[in-house]
């Protein structure tokens, strides 16, 4: 397997000198069973940096110069991996810096848990074994622990203990995945958004114990903003993620809307009695819900093979929905068995029904819909599989 070590570089002129040669003579030879390349990615270094390189190419087969604009840590990165991909036919990429902050023996050790059939490998410095340096002060400590742990708060991810660690290596089955053209930083951030696609996409992830050192040459890039940016990132993605709730959760009140409409529309125009009114009402928001969640909330289930023609969806929906109602009547019934017909709230008098319905409904009622939703009518879990299948048949 071909596997490419991207580095980025933006006047890194003096490490680069001392790390190609020790990566060629002394670290990837004792690679085996695979294909290592390096794949210098500069940002039009004003100090020389593409000279070094060009040098050592002649030398070195399988080093490669990528030149860019300077756009930033992410910019560089994604145009890295786009071309390791489309040009040097990459199985993986690993993610290196050239200041010698990764440990370049540390690579080996990479590669050996991808050949233990793990797709996303992390070099971790918080989990044991792992470190920081020794030299940062408490602020930097704390900024970098935090970064973390705010992304794994928000995202509900507490298997991965070093979400912002910049050692990585990934197949390219995945990267290939992840929309690089548009990611959401160009910075430092950039790692957040790939580790979220491809974590998502359901890679198989390890993490390995790694010493992260201070910069032996030049300074750190990394300021406060980028620290702003990276929470950005990461609270963005948590919002791409509960768009599908948060449609849900919008149609569910416009059926409310809805079924009110009905109701006294058919009582008070119509005429009909209350209880018809009422069965009439409700059955108009089962289906005004049924069509906008069809057509908007999953319209991206409609091309999946494990999908049901239209009327079971509908059938389904409003046996869900049967459901519901059940759920709610149960709920106050045992309600009202257990503290009576009324309940005293903050000194009022409040009927029990009244008073256990919205705590019903907000976790009985939704949290089960969207599951059945998600899982019997629309069959969301299927779409990750199709999408595998459709892509594996096009490439």
């Amino acid at each position: 397997m071909k596997i490419i070590v991207i580095i980025p570089t933006y006047n890194e002129k003096a490490n680069i000198e001392k790390m190609v040669p020790l990566l060629e003579k002394d670290i990837l030879p004792r690679i085996k069973n695979h294909q290592m390349g390096i794949l210098i990615a500069d940002d039009s270094s004003p100090d020389g940096t593409r000279g070094v390189v060009e040098k050592y190419m002649k030398e070195y087969k399988n080093l490669f110069l990528l030149e860019g604009n300077k756009e930033g840590l992410g910019a560089a990165y994604a145009r890295a991996m786009r071309y390791a991909i489309d040009k040097l036919d990459a199985y993986a990429v690993i993610e290196f810096d050239a200041d010698f902050q990764h440990d370049p023996h540390d690579l080996p050790r990479l590669v050996a848990a991808m050949d233990e059939s793990y797709d996303y490998v992390i070099g971790s410095r918080y989990i044991p074994g792992g470190a920081i340096p020794k030299e940062w002060g408490l602020h930097r400590k704390i900024l970098s622990k935090f970064g973390g742990l705010f992304a794994r708060i928000v995202w509900m991810n507490f298997s991965i203990h070093d979400i912002t660690s910049g050692f990585k290596l990934t197949k390219s089955e995945y990267l290939k995945k992840v929309d690089l053209e548009h990611l959401y930083s160009k910075a430092f951030a950039y790692k957040l958004h790939v580790l979220h696609d491809v974590v998502k996409m359901g890679a198989k992830v390890k993490e390995i114990p790694i010493i992260f050192y201070e910069r032996k040459e030049g300074v750190s890039k990394i300021n406060k903003k980028e620290s702003f940016e990276s929470m950005f990132v990461v609270l963005r993605l948590k919002f791409d993620d509960s768009v599908r709730i948060i449609k849900f959760l919008f149609v569910g009140g416009t059926g409310f809307i809805v079924q009110l409409l009905a109701q006294e529309g058919s009582a008070r125009l119509l005429h009909f009695p209350d209880s018809f009114a009422v069965g009439i009402g409700a059955e108009m928001a089962i289906l005004s819900n049924f069509l906008i969640n069809h057509f908007w909330t999953f319209s991206d289930t409609h091309h999946i093979k494990e999908s049901s023609s239209f009327w079971m969806k509908l059938v389904k929906f409003n046996i869900a929905s049967l459901g519901s109602i059940i759920i709610q009547v149960a709920a106050i019934w045992l309600a009202e068995l257990a503290l009576g017909p009324n309940m005293h709230i903050y000194g009022f008098m409040v009927k029990t029904r009244i008073a256990i319905l919205f705590p019903a409904i907000i976790f009985l009622v939704i949290p089960l819909n969207y599951i059945i939703y998600n899982k019997i009518i629309w069959k969301t879990q299927y779409l990750k599989k199709n999408l595998i299948v459709e892509e594996n048949r096009v490439l």
